[in-house]
């Protein structure tokens, strides 16, 4: 740069006169202009800062004291379902509670805990068989038989059995024939023998011969005593000779461990035998369990015949 001693303008160092006031720069030696300073990198210094802080939070969020839980907190975390069950059981056996407090049970039939929905669907069984109004025994009967479509195996299976116990107590199905055939014919279908014996139980106690050839399939193949013993159990409700000469067999075989089920299976068998089976068994003195469960099946078995008149 050469700047004009005249007017002091600083003119490119290549010019012979100056821009602004012509003056000859011919005797003018050149300065060379300094380089030029670079100003605070900004952005530089932001993200540091962001960095900082991000770190300082995460310091705060995992690592800075916290207060305690409030109280009671930690009871709720290991809150279990035993004082429900306890209640529902004890529930179970009022026949004068209000209406009202036992509809609240019904949204337990499809509780998350296991022993809880299976005491639900108990109560709500003692319900319905003890229940002298008409739509209220229609109410219990029907949420049993909706449990019975879903939900834990073991509650599925009571709420199918509390339905069957209810509907044995009744002439005919009548309203409730096509529920009881879709609901014990989605346990029928299913894999585990528990469930499917539960549908047997529950269509036979019906009075549904619906599903006759797939118990008589289970009689006859099934590698399991107690999926026969079930079998049996329908066939010889629904008035099939080949379902009470299997119970006849378990009853008469001495000390088989599915005896004590085969005599409470004839309080509901339609054979005229079953009564005199029960009480030779009611009088057995060598195995004083299967006399005791003969005794209670055949006081069963004549408080039916009264109800059915």
């Amino acid at each position: 740069m050469k700047q004009c001693p005249a007017c002091g303008y600083g003119n490119p160092a290549d010019r012979l006169n100056c821009a602004v006031c012509g003056l000859g720069l011919g005797g003018v030696r050149a300065k060379e202009l300094p380089a030029p300073q670079k100003g605070p990198n900004y952005m530089l210094a932001s993200g540091l800062i962001l960095l900082a802080c991000a770190a300082l939070f995460y310091v705060l969020q995992n690592y800075a004291w916290k207060g305690e839980a409030p109280a009671g907190a930690a009871e709720e975390a290991r809150f279990s379902y035993e004082g429900t069950v306890y209640s529902l059981e004890k529930l179970a056996g009022l026949r004068y509670l209000p209406a009202e407090d036992k509809k609240r049970v019904l949204p337990l039939l499809a509780s998350p805990e296991e022993k809880a929905a299976f005491a639900a669907a108990k109560a709500v069984g003692a319900w319905s068989r003890g229940e002298p109004d008409g739509e209220l025994r229609r109410l219990w009967l029907e949420s049993l038989l909706n449990a019975s479509g879903s939900g834990f195996p073991s509650a599925r299976r009571q709420a199918a059995l509390e339905a069957g116990f209810t509907l044995a107590l009744s002439s005919s199905p009548g309203p409730y024939r096509e529920k009881v055939l879709a609901a014990s014919g989605a346990l029928v279908a299913r894999s585990e023998m528990e469930l499917r014996a539960s549908g047997f139980f529950l269509s036979a106690m019906a009075g549904l011969a619906d599903f006759v050839p797939q118990m008589k399939q289970a009689l006859d193949y099934d590698p399991s005593y107690s999926a026969k013993l079930y079998a049996a159990c329908a066939l010889s409700r629904l008035g099939y000779a080949e379902g009470h000469a299997y119970l006849d067999k378990t009853v008469s075989g001495g000390s088989s461990p599915l005896r004590g089920e085969a005599l409470a299976c004839l309080a509901y068998s339609a054979s005229p035998d079953a009564e005199n089976l029960l009480t030779a068994a009611s009088a057995d003195g060598l195995d004083p369990a299967a006399a005791g469960s003969a005794k209670t099946a055949l006081i069963f078995r004549k408080q039916l015949a009264i109800i059915k008149k």
